[in-house]
């Protein structure tokens, strides 16, 4: 039932909920948990889509060309940031390829979360080499363990030696760790049989090959062997996955980040992430790049998903964009239910029907999803961010009164 209740917090840290005296000014909206945006690559910000025609290593090949377009990556990170920070986004897990500036846009954009310094290199040497620069940007951007992490970026891309040093050296520091995993069939065929797509891709390419001769087992397999698993890292995509595949996630209690945009422009088959969930494996959301993806952002991610899988529960969305996502993300799990003392995040949406204080959890849910609900502010760490389209009407005035805004 909805009810007249104030949200106190105090030195952006939530101290409570209390009810509301009948002579305060209230917003009608309903609150969220702040999302959590799982996997973005902010350091192609301002791409847009990049064709999908033909086998995935091919889109690999035309994804280079926006890599070295001379950006500014650093400002575009911080302006796609500040967007998702703006539609309901408090924190976002960023894979960072770019040597640390797209973790100082995000942190400019006034973004939490956590950034993944990614390390690439199908040669031994080279791979060793990224993994020593990764360590020292770590040093250099600081707070170490609390907002940073690695991501060995997937089979196909590491030489098979470093993948299990790159564990030992985020196990020895303290970082989580994140990898693109089962992402296609053509990977899973090339780790298998050693031969499919990626031969050409590699061959293309010319730095060599990550593999002596194929492993032979599929890309969940491999990285449970290489420590991955068990060292807490999170699976990107988890696309391509049988069911021992879930079942050796489900083992590990594994987190897969599912990122329906990218899913619906490569036209993949169906995810199998209630199934997942079902299992006992952990599913959050991300948007990934807007190379991939028609646009970064998660809340609209999430309402096309509800659309195109009414199989997946609106709890089930609610739980991935959420708890899940800290979960993944390695953070304070206190801002998805605004404990005492916990960052005071939130997103709020409207315009809230008056049948919705009859509604349960699940029919609540359903409607933040549904496409009738728009965020109306952000609240990160006390923070108020107005969506880029708001203009200084009532709702604006209201908020300038009770907390202040970005």
């Amino acid at each position: 039932m909805r009810r007249r209740v104030a949200w106190v917090h105090a030195d952006g840290r939530t101290v409570g909920f209390e009810p509301a005296a009948r002579d305060e000014e209230l917003l009608d909206v309903v609150l969220l948990p702040g999302l959590v945006n799982a996997h973005a690559h902010l350091d192609l910000a301002g791409s847009g889509p990049v064709d999908a025609g033909g086998t995935f290593p091919d889109w690999l090949l035309r994804i280079g060309s926006v890599r070295d377009a001379g950006r500014d990556v650093g400002g575009e990170a911080a302006r796609e940031a500040d967007a998702l920070a703006r539609r309901g986004v408090v924190a976002a897990g960023d894979v960072d390829g770019s040597r640390g500036e797209g973790t100082r846009g995000r942190r400019r954009g006034g973004l939490g979360g956590r950034s993944y310094l990614e390390i690439v290199g199908v040669n031994a040497a080279s791979a060793r080499a990224r993994l020593s620069e990764a360590l020292r940007t770590v040093d250099l951007l600081g707070r170490g363990a609390d907002e940073l992490g690695l991501s060995p970026h997937a089979p196909y891309s590491l030489h098979e030696d470093v993948v299990p040093e790159i564990v030992r050296a985020a196990r020895a520091r303290g970082l989580p760790l994140a990898m693109h995993l089962a992402e296609t069939e053509e990977e899973t065929r090339y780790l298998v049989h050693g031969d499919g797509p990626f031969v050409g891709f590699l061959e293309t390419i010319g730095r060599g090959a990550p593999f002596a001769r194929a492993p032979g087992v599929r890309p969940i397999a491999y990285a449970e062997a290489t420590g991955f698993l068990a060292a807490g890292g999170v699976v990107v995509h988890g696309n391509d996955l049988d069911d021992e595949d879930v079942g050796r996630l489900a083992r590990h209690a594994a987190t897969v980040v599912y990122c329906h945009g990218t899913h619906r422009h490569f036209g993949r088959p169906a995810h199998r992430l209630v199934e997942l969930v079902d299992a006992g494996v952990g599913v959050a959301f991300g948007t990934d790049s807007g190379a991939s993806n028609q646009e970064v952002d998660l809340f609209a991610e999430l309402v096309r998903l509800r659309r195109d899988r009414p199989d997946v529960g609106a709890r089930l969305v609610l739980e991935g964009a959420t708890r899940a996502g800290r979960r993944a993300l390695r953070l304070d799990d206190g801002p998805s239910t605004w404990s005492p003392g916990s960052s005071a995040d939130a997103c709020a949406l409207g315009p809230v029907p008056e049948e919705a204080e009859r509604w349960d959890a699940e029919e609540l849910a359903a409607w933040a999803f549904s496409g009738d609900a728009t965020p109306r502010f952000t609240v990160h760490g006390g923070r108020v961010r107005l969506p880029e389209e708001a203009s200084p009407d009532r709702l604006v005035a209201q908020l300038d009164s009770l907390c202040g805004h970005g």
